[in-house]
């Protein structure tokens, strides 16, 4: 995993000698993102061919270059690897970088509330946890769109909770977290900055795959409770009962919090 990081950090682009870019890495399956490289001009384009776009790529994948499948068996980062052409470790190898820290918000819990992808990846059962969290300060990190769930969550104990949805900067959410005991967050972007970032997170899954994107680090852990209808990776329950994200409970994610922290 550091390998991957690495070369995602340092050897995404790879200039001319004249100024140039000699190649590019598409990490994104989609269409666009191969017709925005063809248009580029960019000489090396690699990635794997999905979505109809292998002769916009010049050095195309098989789409089972590592059994890849809907079931997604391997975590991303194997597809990574294999895109970068970089040596594979495993995320769990992964302990996160330096991120000078704010402290202002040293030891308090980080919640993330926010899942923009739709309903199917939002817990909702985050003002609970903030009752049993009574020993803790607690911050709400997200976009303004956040701000509704964030203000259910401030109500229960406005004391000690800090919302700042749509109020940071990238650099500063990073620097939040960095100084934080925990974060607990939906599967989303931020639950992955944390987890680069080497703070101990508790990712929450619904229709999302727990295999296939749970958080990096060796103070991770992915919950989710296993149901026939999972992973669907749907944006709304389609039997609209949510039943993989209202198995996990409020208890369950105190305890992993926990957990993680002592560990």
């Amino acid at each position: 995993m550091a390998a991957v990081m690495r070369t995602i950090e340092n050897v995404l682009w790879k200039p001319y000698v004249w100024g140039g870019f000699q190649t590019m890495y598409l990490l994104p399956f989609s269409f666009s993102s191969a017709w925005f490289a063809m248009k580029t001009g960019v000489p090396v384009r690699r990635g794997l061919s999905r979505e109809m776009r292998r002769f916009l790529l010049t050095d195309p994948l098989p789409r089972d270059v590592i059994n890849i499948d809907n079931n997604k068996l391997h975590h991303i980062t194997n597809e990574y690897a294999e895109i970068l052409d970089t040596p594979f470790l495993p995320p769990e190898e992964w302990d996160g970088v330096t991120v000078l820290p704010e402290t202002n918000y040293t030891g308090s819990i980080v919640y993330c509330p926010g899942a923009a992808y739709g309903p199917a990846k939002k817990w909702r059962h985050f003002p609970e946890l903030a009752l049993l969290q009574d020993c803790y300060n607690i911050v709400i990190l997200g976009s303004r769109g956040d701000g509704e769930s964030a203000q259910e969550i401030v109500r229960m104990a406005p004391e000690r909770i800090t919302d700042l949805t749509g109020r940071t900067s990238l650099n500063e959410v990073a620097a939040i977290m960095s100084s934080a005991r925990a974060v607990v967050s939906n599967d989303s972007g931020l639950m992955h900055l944390a987890a680069y970032i080497g703070t101990p997170v508790i990712g929450i899954f619904g229709s999302t795959s727990p295999v296939w994107t749970h958080p990096i680090g060796k103070k991770s852990i992915a919950l989710n409770v296993p149901e026939p209808c999972a992973p669907c990776f749907d944006k709304t329950c389609q039997y609209h009962h949510y039943r993989c994200f209202e198995m996990i409970t409020p208890d369950a994610v105190a305890a992993a919090v926990e957990q993680v922290c002592g560990s």
